[in-house]
């Protein structure tokens, strides 16, 4: 499983649109946007081709400027819980 964040950046006048787009992405939720067409968006995906296909997709949306990744974890076992730490 692979999870991240990201900012995107949008035409303002775009937002919206790029906005209710993004909702309906599989495995994508935005957590945030500003006045000035700035998205926080989480990604969860089953893989890490899957999660690239996700950025493209999202980079090459209509009113996109760019896309800044904030955070990636690649979990090789979701199921499996980490040990607490001593």
């Amino acid at each position: 499983m692979n999870i991240s964040s990201a900012i995107v950046y949008s035409r303002p006048e775009q937002a919206a649109e790029l906005r209710a787009w993004l909702a309906r992405q599989a495995g994508v939720e935005v957590h945030a946007a500003t006045e000035d067409g700035k998205l926080v968006i989480s990604i969860e995906a089953d893989d890490d081709r899957n999660a690239a296909a996700t950025y493209e997709a999202i980079e090459r949306a209509e009113g996109v400027l760019s896309m800044a990744l904030v955070y990636q974890q690649t979990e090789s076992n979701p199921e499996q819980e980490l040990s607490p730490c001593k």
